[in-house]
C-alpha cells in the first residue's frame, strides 16, 4: 500500500461502491451509523429490498474482520442472534463484510422508553445468547481473541491489569481526570486477589452492552452486532461495563441485575470493582480520537461520571 492510500480512512462512498459491487446495483442512500469506535459501519437502501449494512475495517484490521467471519459461522448455528453475512473481504485493503440489517436500534437509544418487562425480556435474551458463547470451548487462557487458544494471557488479573493500564495511559494523554483515581482503583483491585485468581476462563460476548443489542420499539431483540472476538475470563464484564455507562450517562440500571438474575450471577464486590474500573474506562475516553464517534464531553459530563465512580468504588470498600 503506497503512502496516500494508508492515509485514507473508509468513508461513505466506499460504502456505497461496496455495496453496488456485490448487490449488482447501486445503493439509494448510504449513512454512517454514529455509534461505535473501531469500525466504520453504515446502512445501505435500495429500491424494492429491505436495506444492508456495510461493515468496514481501517487498514489494519484485517483479523478482527477475519475474526467476525469465523465467529459468525461458530455462533449463529448455535443459535445466537447474530446478523446474516451476505458478502464479505476480509483480504483487501480495507476489510469489509456486508450484513443483513436487523430491526431497530442500539439499546442505548431506546431503554428509556421500555417498561421493566420489557426490559427483563431483553436481558434474558442477551443471557441466553450470552450461553451460547459460554458453551463454545475454552483453553484455560484469558483475555480477547477469537479461539480459546488465541488468548493472550495466562491469568484473569492480567486482563484487569491491562485494562486499568490503558485508562492510565488515557487520563494521562488527556488531563481532564484526577490521574489519583488509577491508583485508587489499583489499591482495591489488589485487595481482591483472591476472588479474582478464582475466575475461569469462561468465553463471553464482550460488547452487549447499551450498544450491538439492536432492539425494536416494542423491546424484542433483534440481534446482537460487531461480534470480531470473544473475551475469556468472568462473563460478568459486560454487565459491568453496561451498568458503568447507565450510571455514568443515565438510564434504567434495573436492566442489568435482570441479565445477573437471568444468568444466575452474583452482584458482588468483584463485580463492583469491575463497574468501578469502566467507569474510570470511560472517564479515559474523554479527550481522546478514535474514528470520529466520540462522545461529547463537557464539565458537567464529567462530574457524573466521577460521582458516579465514587459511588461504584463505595460498593467496592463495602
Amino acid at each position: 500500500m503506497d503512502k496516500q492510500a494508508a492515509q485514507r480512512e473508509p468513508s461513505a462512498e466506499l460504502a456505497a461502491g461496496i455495496a453496488a459491487q456485490a448487490m449488482g446495483r447501486a445503493p439509494e442512500t448510504v449513512r454512517r451509523f454514529p455509534t461505535g469506535a473501531r469500525h466504520y459501519v453504515y446502512e445501505a437502501t435500495f429500491a424494492g429490498r429491505a436495506p444492508i449494512v456495510v461493515r468496514i475495517g481501517g487498514s489494519t484490521a484485517h483479523a478482527e474482520m477475519a475474526g467476525a467471519v469465523y465467529l459468525s459461522n461458530l455462533l449463529r448455528p448455535r443459535g445466537a442472534p447474530l446478523p446474516a453475512i451476505l458478502a464479505e473481504d476480509v483480504r483487501g485493503e480495507f476489510p469489509w463484510m456486508l450484513l443483513e440489517r436487523l430491526l431497530g436500534v442500539d439499546l442505548g437509544e431506546a431503554i428509556a422508553s421500555f417498561s421493566d418487562a420489557q426490559l427483563d425480556r431483553i436481558a434474558a435474551e442477551v443471557a441466553r445468547a450470552q450461553a451460547i458463547a459460554a458453551r463454545t470451548g475454552s483453553a484455560g487462557r484469558y483475555g480477547y481473541a477469537a479461539r480459546p487458544d488465541e488468548a493472550p494471557h495466562a491469568a484473569w488479573s492480567q486482563v484487569l491489569d491491562a485494562h486499568l493500564e490503558r485508562s492510565r495511559r488515557r487520563i494521562v494523554s488527556a488531563g481532564l481526570f484526577d490521574i489519583a483515581l488509577a491508583e485508587v482503583a489499583r489499591i482495591e483491585l489488589a485487595g481482591l486477589h483472591a476472588e479474582i485468581t478464582a475466575v475461569a476462563a469462561t468465553p463471553f460476548l464482550h460488547d452487549t452492552t447499551t450498544k450491538n443489542v439492536i432492539v425494536t420499539a416494542e423491546g424484542e431483540v433483534s440481534g446482537i452486532v460487531d461480534v470480531d472476538d470473544l473475551c475469556f475470563g468472568d462473563p460478568r464484564y459486560p454487565a459491568a461495563l453496561t451498568l458503568a455507562s447507565l450510571a455514568g450517562y443515565g438510564g434504567p440500571v434495573q436492566y442489568v441485575s435482570a441479565w445477573l438474575a437471568h444468568a444466575k450471577l452474583p452482584d458482588d464486590r468483584l463485580f463492583r470493582m469491575y463497574v468501578t474500573l469502566f467507569l474510570l474506562d470511560l472517564m479515559a475516553e474523554h479527550g481522546q480520537t478514535f474514528n470520529g464517534n466520540e462522545r461529547p464531553s463537557s464539565p458537567e459530563i464529567r462530574a457524573k461520571l466521577q460521582q458516579a465512580f465514587d459511588e461504584s468504588l463505595g460498593f467496592v470498600r463495602t
